[in-house]
């Protein structure tokens, strides 16, 4: 859950000259392997190839949570020869033949749809079939796409679960405001709604968001809330910024500079100082917190951005980062069997905004993205199969190793992914 930039200076900079992010995005990429559902064909391991014939909004969107979930190559539904897009049954060697690995075939049964998904190799019996309500084929996407993930990795998707991210507006004049939408880019929703500056959020344990907003004059920490104006929960003077609640919803970690300079606090529910957990003449900022109890933060305390970690309880903090001059944004993998890794955003030596990850552990560091324009704000998903993060004024869906990049939603920047739907 990232908290965007060391420079809390800088950021102050940034919000005076109100600045925004623009531009193009790239075309899209294709991944080149995944973990848990490629298959292996002649020693190379390649994504299996699905075909789903199912038209309308369902087909449109079962095929685009097909690709988002890094495990699939989609068939083009225009290849699909007429009989079998009007099939009702299965028949794995008409599906064989024109290159499908698996299909997903959908039946309206009265109030209900029945979906299946069909191995090619296991014959024309269902590995996975599931009913759903016909009346709600968002959901029923959702869930079967989340069925089919739980198959192959023993743990179901997230689909379901919600983005937020930042929507810059500039007439008539600039203004941020908070959005959200489920991970495949549908069924958007404004967080707030105003003409101020609102920025960096990060979705609850419950569902609602913290945000940093202007709204009062002041750069004060915000709770969402249904149906009306967020509350404000945090108005010390100077920032409050980078707000993220705990895993267990009890407490909040912010950047305060209400002293002069910034440093690492945590909060309970209602706003109130619990304890300080760094004091540093450098500037310490953008925490993240993970599911074992401690802290990723950014601080210039050794002369440029790096990232750090420490207990939650405080005490020594601990460098992550010992090469690059510029990192930023860390977020923590709460994903089973993957606490160990961080995500962050950094600047290479072509001066080049990129996504890595890092072992804490064993330091090790694997670069995701390698492309033009600047990669920022990395979030993970709330399986940690999955990272968001955005690209010249768009939100991306990458895969852990930073394949299958999609793009879910334009115009926006800063993003945050929440926990999973209920």
């Amino acid at each position: 859950m990232n908290r965007t930039l060391i420079g809390t200076t800088f950021l102050a900079s940034l919000l005076a000259i109100a600045a925004t992010w623009a531009g193009s995005p790239p075309a899209i990429a294709h991944a080149d392997d995944v973990s848990g559902q490629e298959t292996n064909v002649g020693g190379q391991i390649r994504l299996l190839k699905v075909g789903i014939p199912a038209d309308g909004k369902l087909g449109d969107l079962l095929r685009k949570n097909a690709k988002l979930s890094a495990g699939f190559e989609v068939l083009d539904r225009r290849s699909i020869p007429a009989a079998l897009i009007r099939s009702n049954a299965f028949d794995p060697k008409a599906w064989e033949s024109m290159g499908a690995d698996v299909a997903i075939l959908a039946q309206t049964q009265g109030s209900q749809i029945r979906m299946s998904l069909f191995e090619v190799s296991k014959g024309n019996r269902a590995v996975v079939s599931k009913r759903y309500a016909a009346s709600d084929p968002y959901s029923a996407a959702n869930n079967f796409m989340n069925d089919v993930v739980a198959y192959y990795t023993g743990e179901p998707g997230v689909f379901g679960s919600r983005i937020a991210f930042v929507r810059t507006r500039r007439n008539p004049t600039i203004s941020k405001n908070i959005q959200t939408v489920e991970m495949n880019g549908e069924r958007g929703a404004s967080v707030t709604n105003n003409r101020s500056l609102n920025i960096l959020p990060s979705i609850t344990p419950g569902g609602q968001v913290l945000y940093t907003s202007y709204a009062k004059r002041n750069p004060d920490l915000w709770i969402s809330k249904s149906g009306g104006e967020g509350t404000r929960l945090s108005k010390y003077p100077g920032l409050n910024l980078g707000g993220e609640m705990s895993p267990d919803g009890g407490s909040i970690v912010l950047a305060l500079s209400k002293d002069g300079n910034s440093e690492i606090y945590t909060l309970d529910r209602g706003g109130n100082i619990k304890s300080r957990l760094t004091n540093h003449p450098g500037i310490d900022g953008s925490p993240s917190w993970s599911a074992a109890g401690q802290i990723a933060f950014v601080s210039n305390r050794a002369g440029s951005p790096q990232i750090y970690r420490m207990s939650a309880s405080g005490g020594a903090a601990t460098r992550v980062t010992s090469s690059g001059k510029y990192n930023q944004s860390p977020d923590w993998n709460h994903g089973r069997d993957r606490g160990q890794w961080l995500v962050y955003s950094a600047r290479d030596s072509a001066n080049r905004y990129d996504i890595f990850k890092i072992d804490v552990r064993t330091s090790k560091i694997v670069r995701l993205t390698q492309s033009p324009g600047r990669n920022l704000d990395p979030s993970w998903s709330p399986d940690g199969r999955l990272i968001a993060y955005s690209r010249d004024g768009g939100i991306f869906v990458a895969n852990e190793d930073g394949n299958n990049n999609v793009q879910i939603v334009r115009g926006a920047s800063n993003p945050d992914w929440g926990p999973r739907a209920k």
